[in-house]
Order: C-alpha cells, then sequence, then structure tokens
C-alpha cells in the first residue's frame, strides 16, 4: 500500500491508489484512520468552479443511506492533504466520502462475461433499481445521469446503485428534469442489459447502438434478435415521457417479467410436445423436401410401433383393461367460498417514511363500523410529500387464497393498489398487483377469478390523496374484508 501513511487528507482519510473513472476528478480508494475502514474519496480543487454544485448536491443526497445505495459518508468542504515528508502544500479541495465497495460495475460486467442478461434477469434486475429510485425520490433525491458504471453488483451479487449527488455535479445532467430523466435513465440501462449497447453513444466501455440516420428512437429488437414487443415498448414509454412516476415504471417492469416468464414457458412447451417443428438451419428448397419426408417417415415408424405395442404386448398382458382406460386423475383449481378471513393483525404501513401510518387506529379499519375508520397522517400536499405511498397492512396469520378485497373508503378521491404477498415488507420491484381501485368510487369489490395467495394483504394509498375537512390531505378506510 504505497503512500498511504505519508499522505493524509482533512487529518482523517489516507491515501492508498488512485482509482481510474469515468469522472472527470481523482478519486481515491483511502483508509478512514478513524473507523479502521477502506473508503472511497473524491477530490475536487475548491478553486474548480464545480465545487460549490459538488458539494451542495451531496450534502442534500447524503440523506438517502438506503442498503441499495452507496451512502455518501462524509463530506468535507475544505480540506488539505498532508505529508509526512512535507506540509507545503496549499492546495486544497472539497473531499466526498462514500461507501467502499468490492463489486463489478454493469457495463465491466457485460465486457467479462462476453454476453447481455437473459430479459427476464434485466427486469428483475431494473425492478430493484427502480425501487431505489422510487426511495430516493420520496426523499427529493434524483440521480439524472444514469450510465453503466453506476449499477455495481457486489460479490455477493447484491445491486447497488452509486453517483447520486456527484456524477450529475461532476458531469452535468442529463436534465434539471430529476424524475423524468431517472425513468429514461433506467429504460437505457434496460437497452444496455439485453444488447450490450448504450442507446445513445459510446458509454464507458460499450459501444453505442447503430443508429437509424439520426431520425426516431432506436429500439433494442434493432439491435438485438429475440427482444419481444412488449420490451420494446416498455423501452420507449421510458423515452417518451408516458411514464410519469418511478410507481408506473415499476408496475410496467413487474408485469414484463410475468410476459417473459410466460413466453419462456411456452416456448418450452412447444420444444417439449408431441408435436414437434423442427426449423432447419438451411431454407433452401431440397431441404425443406427433405425435412419433410423424414419427418413423415418417423411418423409412420412411430406410429407402427405404438400399434405393435398396443395390439400385442398390451393384450398378451394380464393387466386389466380398466387400467388401462382409466383417465387421469384431475386436479380441481381453488374454489372462492365468499368467506371473509379473519385478520390476525392489522397497521399502518409506511416504509418510505417513519415505517408507522398511524397504526393505533388501524383496527378501526376491521372493527364492523362504519362511523370509525383508520387514517393516514395529514399532508401539506396531495402527493404525500414526495412518498410514493403510505399503506394499510393486513395480517391472515397464515398463507390464503384471496379471492377478493372489499373496500370502504372514507371518501372518494382515493387511488390505491392491493397486493397479495407472503412478506411482510413486500418489495414492489417482485410484487405482482393484485388490483386498483376506482378513485371515483368511495366503496370499491376488487375480485378474481383465478386466486392469489399469501399471508398479508397490503392496501397501498398513492397520490393523490384527498383534501380534508381540516385543509390538509389525508386518506381513510372506514371498513375492509378480505374474500376467501
Amino acid at each position: 500500500m504505497s503512500g498511504a501513511n505519508d499522505r493524509i487528507f482533512d487529518g482523517r482519510y489516507a491515501l492508498d491508489v488512485q482509482i481510474s473513472s469515468s469522472l472527470s476528478s481523482p478519486i481515491w480508494r483511502a483508509m478512514d484512520i478513524s473507523l479502521k475502514r477502506w473508503v472511497t474519496l473524491i477530490l475536487l480543487p475548491t478553486s474548480d468552479l464545480r465545487s460549490v454544485k459538488l458539494l451542495q448536491e451531496c450534502q442534500a443526497a447524503a440523506v438517502n443511506d438506503r442498503r441499495d445505495v452507496v451512502s455518501i459518508l462524509d463530506v468535507v468542504p475544505d480540506g488539505k492533504i498532508t505529508s509526512d515528508k512535507s506540509d507545503s502544500s496549499q492546495d486544497r479541495y472539497v473531499g466526498i466520502v462514500t461507501e467502499w465497495l468490492d463489486g463489478e460495475t454493469l457495463d465491466r460486467l457485460i465486457v467479462r462475461r462476453g454476453e447481455v442478461f437473459p430479459v427476464e434477469q434485466a427486469l428483475k434486475q431494473l425492478g430493484i433499481i427502480a425501487n431505489t429510485l422510487m426511495h430516493a425520490h420520496s426523499m427529493n433525491v434524483t440521480h439524472r445521469r444514469l450510465r453503466p458504471h453506476n449499477v455495481i453488483f457486489s460479490q455477493g451479487q447484491e445491486v447497488r446503485l452509486t453517483g447520486f449527488g456527484v456524477d450529475s455535479a461532476l458531469l452535468g445532467p442529463d436534465s434539471n428534469d430529476g424524475v423524468s430523466q431517472d425513468i429514461k435513465g433506467v429504460g437505457q440501462l434496460l437497452f444496455v442489459m439485453i444488447t450490450g449497447m448504450w442507446p445513445l453513444g459510446s458509454v464507458d466501455s460499450l459501444p453505442a447502438a447503430l443508429g437509424d440516420g439520426g431520425t426516431g428512437l432506436v429500439l433494442p429488437s434493432q439491435v438485438h434478435g429475440g427482444v419481444s414487443n412488449y420490451i420494446d415498448r416498455l423501452y420507449q414509454r421510458t423515452q417518451d415521457a408516458t411514464y410519469t412516476s418511478m410507481r408506473q415504471l415499476l408496475d410496467a417492469l413487474s408485469v414484463g417479467e410475468v410476459e417473459e416468464s410466460e413466453s419462456l414457458q411456452s416456448r418450452v412447451s412447444r420444444l417439449t410436445a408431441s408435436s414437434v417443428t423442427w426449423q432447419p438451419t438451411q431454407s433452401t428448397e431440397s431441404s425443406r423436401v427433405r425435412t419433410s419426408l423424414i419427418a413423415a417417415v418417423s411418423v409412420l415408424i412411430f406410429g407402427w410401433i405404438g400399434w405393435q405395442l398396443l395390439t400385442s404386448n398390451f393384450q398378451k398382458s394380464e393387466a386389466p383393461v380398466a387400467i388401462l382406460a382409466s383417465p387421469l386423475p384431475s386436479i380441481e383449481a381453488p374454489q372462492a367460498t365468499g368467506k371473509v378471513a379473519q385478520v390476525t393483525k392489522i397497521s399502518g404501513y409506511d416504509p418510505l417514511g417513519d415505517d408507522d401510518e398511524n397504526s393505533d387506529d388501524a383496527a378501526l379499519a376491521i372493527d364492523s363500523d362504519s362511523e370509525t375508520a383508520w387514517t393516514t397522517a395529514g399532508y401539506k400536499k396531495a402527493d404525500i410529500s414526495g412518498k410514493a405511498g403510505v399503506g394499510l397492512l393486513i395480517d391472515l396469520g397464515t398463507e390464503k387464497d384471496v379471492f377478493g378485497v372489499e373496500i370502504d373508503f372514507i371518501s372518494a378521491g382515493h387511488s390505491a393498489e392491493i397486493y397479495v404477498s407472503n412478506s411482510a415488507e413486500p418489495d414492489f420491484a417482485t410484487e405482482l398487483k393484485f388490483g386498483d381501485t376506482n378513485p371515483n368510487q368511495a366503496s370499491e369489490k376488487v375480485t378474481v377469478s383465478d386466486p392469489v395467495s399469501g399471508r398479508y394483504v397490503l392496501i397501498w394509498l398513492t397520490p393523490d390523496l384527498p383534501e380534508s375537512e381540516t385543509g390538509e390531505f389525508q386518506g381513510g378506510i372506514s371498513e375492509v374484508k378480505v374474500r376467501l
């Protein structure tokens, strides 16, 4: 570790090695002398015109300390590098200290593997990234410059997101509309994961996608085979402002996972079915004729063998005819009983805030009294102070087949999403939505023909909340029933 003992920034961070980076500023691995741990240290001279913006944006982004974000640990407004050999340096720096993470960036992972992500896996990983960004947006923190190097896969293959406050300050934001730009950024990361190219030019260590003469939008299917129409539409909608919130994009990614999974199952079913369609590599007329003859002969041969087995072996055996003729047992689908599920526990759910939303009053939503109600906290704005939502979490005690959820709101004007899950902390990136409510209705019955199995039912109130008589914005549920 050369130089780690004779160069110290701000009296605390011992510089080890300088790291190559796509940022136009020196980045070091450094040892935090006080806490005895490795950190990443970004240094920018205070004389640099970007230093004030870097300082301001990193101070604002430091509040976002979720596990899936590479956190900003310290911000040094004005520090100096000292040395055991000499203390004559007069240069002053803004220092940004973040976690040191052993891992591999998205671009390097693709280059090392030499292959792109399967679409279903890409959608799952992007769901995690979108969920991370949704939480950041709830705290008024945006990234505004997502690139492949901002996605890091740790040694345990955990996805972490880096660059908040740093990349946009040093390299300039792609747009000042942070939420809209982050939605575009997730779409561009989707493009990268399934094509191995960046759609807007060469970035990091990845090549640019082939353009179409400079007009229109390059779609993933235009540069990589096997991409479905749904993925093309999803990407296009991230770029044309169809999605206006990260919540909407999360839902679309979840639907994409389901579609890709069903598509894969369909392909496997076709390959393993008794009737197989073989597509030869050479599509000449002679090869098609030869293939048809081979297929016809194969059918005749296997048919003859089958007939011989039926007319000789089985007839000579002493197996009862009833055994040969018995139909396969059928599996009955779950049927709705119409019963109301017993609730073991009910509580307010606020994962993007203080983890609680008036839980003391939650039982009022299941007391069979329409005059009492669970309500959210009062908010100054209908957007729930920038949060993506708050909710009511119902614990059924054990996993059950849910056919319907009936909700009586305290008034019309509520927008709600319903999830059925086996997790007490549902992950919106992976959970499939049970249904939505109509904001024009004060009472809703959301039902499905095929039940969703789970222990927990989450009623997730999304912006905009209705205005209460006090002038605040507040949601509420007077009664809720889960039908089995």
